[in-house]
């Protein structure tokens, strides 16, 4: 019994020094060789993805109107909404008139439910070239309100007033990327361009989707709205029916 315990014992310590020896007699004298993968992404703001629209200071719910611009780009006006100055009596006398729009209202996309907020404008400034994001944003009353069926009747010298302005940022862009100079609290618009945002002081704001609101009510409660008007010149001869016209939105760099 001794001996295979002796045996046993000694052919574990053979294994033990062969095993020890072993490592350097075979050893693998060739230097590691590495191999580098790449990996690579692109972007490109040609046709950007852009958010469906809501109700200004809001993530829902989506609605139908405005819709949204259909030429696309890094630096683009999104949506805008149309201004209904309601119907009036024809006026008796000279005087100045001035008729208030009705708070915009639309319908919720899916269950056809009235939502009503303040006038906006959406626009959006995205672009990723290393500078900074420095735009500004003109409004022009470019085609006169004019009768619908007399098209020699207009209201001429007509002005749009827009008051109760600011801008509030929409989802996902944070509340740190809104522009905080240059921004006119109250403008008056005719047929020459008038800048209302030129953010060209700002550092560090200015990228991102954004609304231009007139008269923004955080409760909701446009009963009494009153941010953006119409002013007539007392010398227009109205005539009864509808006048049209157009307010044309611009964004441009500003930098």
């Amino acid at each position: 019994m001794k001996n295979i315990t002796k045996l046993t014992t000694a052919a574990l310590l053979g294994a033990l020094a062969l095993g020890v020896v072993a490592p350097i007699a075979n050893a693998n004298t060739e230097p590691e060789k590495e191999v580098t993968g790449k990996g690579v992404i692109r972007f490109d703001q040609s046709n950007p993805e852009i958010p469906e629209v809501t109700p200004p200071g809001k993530d829902e719910p989506e609605i139908d109107e405005p819709g949204i611009n259909p030429d696309k780009g890094a630096l683009m006006i999104v949506s805008v909404t149309d201004l209904d100055f309601d119907t009036h009596s024809i006026p008796v006398g000279n005087a100045d008139r001035e008729y208030f729009a009705k708070p915009f209202t639309t319908k919720e996309t899916g269950t056809e439910k009235d939502v009503t907020m303040a006038h906006f404008v959406r626009y959006m400034d995205i672009r990723a070239d290393g500078q900074q994001n420095h735009h500004s944003i003109t409004a022009q009353l470019t085609s006169p309100f004019t009768h619908e069926t007399n098209t020699n009747s207009t209201l001429e010298g007509a002005s749009i007033i827009y008051n109760d302005i600011s801008i509030l940022p929409v989802t996902p862009t944070p509340t740190a990327q809104v522009p905080q100079t240059g921004v006119k609290t109250s403008v008056e618009i005719s047929d020459e361009p008038v800048e209302i945002v030129n953010n060209n002081q700002d550092a560090d704001g200015g990228r991102g989707l954004f609304d231009l609101v007139f008269g923004y009510d955080e409760n909701d409660n446009y009963d009494n709205y009153d941010s953006v008007s119409l002013k007539v010149p007392a010398a227009v001869n109205m005539q009864e029916g509808v006048y049209t016209g157009e307010v044309t939105w611009t964004i441009g760099d500003a930098r």
